[in-house]
């Protein structure tokens, strides 16, 4: 394969505002009516779409944010009602390294905000060219991507002022879970249930104000997440890098007991996200562990509470659609983390002529 990489470009950060509130505090905030706009939309365009053939893998795919909305679609797939066919979640950069991907795919549904990157339409053009049918994910109508897919499924509400992107992501979610759920044969509507439990997290914006003061001066941050929790904590790692300027890994919780801790000291904070008691209950001890060693921790979950700690508890959704919910606190962390130390986090650091003239040397 031929491919070619796109090469340097000037980017033009959101640079309107100097001040809170910045443009991505109004995004996180019109998540619950993106949200609850999308599944309405959704029902109606799924029913259009058909299912994909049996015994057949359906790829997901899209890079940065947008794999992490395919990394928790396709996770939601393989651990939901039983299908006839395989979910995959792969990054627009991985599908064009392992082509042999394309001749077992009976599906593609591709993850794309601004419909505009160039390797996931690098990926969707290897699609085209194996035959398989696109399911297009996105805020837009118009775009290239939307050119290369088969059908489109566009969220609402979901224009992205921030570079740093979040509405785009639950949105992605909530339209591709809603798709899932027409191809199982499942109709139940979620917008009651789930909109109402993502407005009470964005409610709690003062709680997780609190807790950003909590993380100022720790310089490095560690995010534990197993399962379903394993795409918010990589999305939590992203806009922590994107919009704090923070050094964030990602691991699993126990993972984390196998040759994390040694890595873990005085300038650490190590949060978990879980989605159940048994990750939960396991995430306490590493955490308790963790602060032994000096960090700053913080529990994020649902199910009983651990023995000490700091632990903030999350609502009970289906489990597919945990990523909506959880991934809020964090990215109020973001925010208040980068107005409490003077950063506009709209501009992913490109303030900073250093990160600024970095960034020209490539195109994305």
């Amino acid at each position: 394969m031929d491919l070619q990489f796109p090469g340097p470009e000037n980017p033009s950060p959101p640079y309107g505002r100097n001040a809170h509130p910045y443009f991505l505090y109004e995004m996180i905030r019109s998540q619950p009516a993106a949200i609850r706009a999308t599944l309405r939309a959704s029902t109606h365009v799924a029913e259009g779409i058909p299912a994909p053939p049996d015994r057949k893998t359906v790829l997901f795919v899209g890079m940065g944010t947008s794999f992490h909305a395919a990394l928790a679609s396709a996770h939601a797939a393989e651990h939901g009602p039983p299908l006839a066919w395989y979910p995959r979640a792969v990054d627009s950069f991985d599908l064009l390294l392992e082509p042999d991907l394309l001749p077992r795919a009976g599906a593609a549904v591709v993850f794309s905000s601004s419909g505009e990157t160039a390797l996931t339409i690098e990926a969707q053009r290897a699609l085209r060219s194996a035959g398989v049918p696109q399911v297009l994910v996105s805020g837009t109508r118009t775009s290239r991507s939307a050119e290369l897919a088969d059908h489109l499924l566009l969220t609402q509400l979901a224009d992205e002022r921030a570079w740093v992107h979040t509405v785009s992501y639950t949105t992605a979610i909530a339209a591709t879970l809603t798709l899932l759920g027409r191809w199982a044969g499942d109709r139940t509507d979620r917008g009651d249930e789930v909109g109402p439990a993502v407005d009470a997290v964005v409610r709690r914006e003062a709680e997780w104000k609190d807790r950003a003061e909590a993380l100022r001066d720790r310089g490095k941050i560690l995010i534990l997440g197993s399962g379903p929790a394993r795409a918010t904590a990589r999305e939590a790692a992203l806009k922590l890098r994107e919009g704090a300027h923070r050094f964030v890994t990602v691991t699993g919780v126990e993972e984390f007991l196998h040759g994390v801790l040694p890595c873990v000291d005085g300038s650490t904070a190590v949060l978990a996200v879980t989605t159940s008691a048994i990750d939960r209950q396991r995430a306490a001890t590493a955490l308790a562990a963790a602060s032994r060693a000096g960090a700053t921790t913080l529990l994020l979950g649902r199910g009983p509470a651990g023995a000490g700690g700091a632990e903030a508890e999350l609502p009970s959704v289906p489990a597919a659609f945990t990523p909506l919910t959880d991934i809020v606190p964090f990215q109020f962390l973001t925010y208040w983390l980068a107005v409490g130390e003077g950063r506009n986090p709209d501009v992913m650091g490109f303030d900073d002529p250093r990160i600024f003239a970095a960034r020209q040397m490539y195109g994305i």
